[in-house]
């Protein structure tokens, strides 16, 4: 059976893709230089530490006009105000020491053009540019090893990852389908394109269901 040439065609919008990713890398960036991803600012430390600062302003104004004239402020009403800007103190701290400690465990996102330039040349040598010819001479030997090679190589396992390319388990489960194309049903492509998320493959697995349901 013949290809479809809707796969053939998203395959090698994948491969132009990794392509145009290698080129940029290699024209516009040096080697290993990295460049942090641009994320919003968020305005909520401005407001913790404001927020903590005229708290803690405001107690230590009242503990100097305690200290000053305590025979005259030592009443009830003062002191539920010195509990209660002192409980406000507390809180602001511990607001602003969650703040730090849940940044200081989220590592800045880095874009590092050089690895995902790597990646690219790793996908193309030994996943795409395999899979386009296997498909296309219908090399079904050649396509099982392409999915025992995305179950059994954690850098190229990796490499998907790094460009999202898709998950290599549920992506080597696709191949096999296909290679088993005459004995597997409808319930077992349609489970499998549930989680899919690589294009080429996804194209396979629904042409492949559409002629199923011819």
């Amino acid at each position: 059976m013949d290809v479809p040439k809707e796969v053939l065609d998203e395959l090698e919008k994948r491969i132009n893709r990794l392509q145009a990713i290698i080129e940029i890398a290699e024209r516009e960036l040096p080697p290993s230089q990295q460049r942090p991803v641009p994320k919003p600012q968020s305005p909520l430390p401005v407001y913790l530490w404001t927020s903590a600062a005229w708290i803690i302003g405001g107690l230590l104004i009242l503990l100097f006009l305690r200290s000053r004239y305590g025979e005259t402020l030592n009443s009830v009403p003062a002191g539920v105000s010195m509990a209660v800007y002192l409980i406000l103190a507390l809180g602001a701290a511990a607001l602003l020491l969650a703040y730090y400690f849940s940044q200081r465990k989220k590592p800045e996102d880095v874009l590092d053009i050089d690895e995902m330039a790597r990646s690219a040349k790793r996908l193309l040598k030994e996943f795409y540019f395999p899979l386009q010819e296997a498909l296309k001479s219908n090399d079904r030997d050649s396509l099982r090893a392409i999915a025992d090679k995305l179950l059994e190589d954690p850098l190229l396992a990796k490499a998907m990852d790094v460009l999202h390319e898709g998950d290599p388990k549920l992506c080597a489960y696709a191949l096999y389908l296909y290679v088993s194309r005459e004995a597997v049903n409808e319930e077992d492509i349609e489970e499998a394109l549930q989680g899919l998320n690589n294009k080429p493959l996804r194209k396979l697995l629904s042409t492949m269901l559409e002629e199923k349901r011819v």
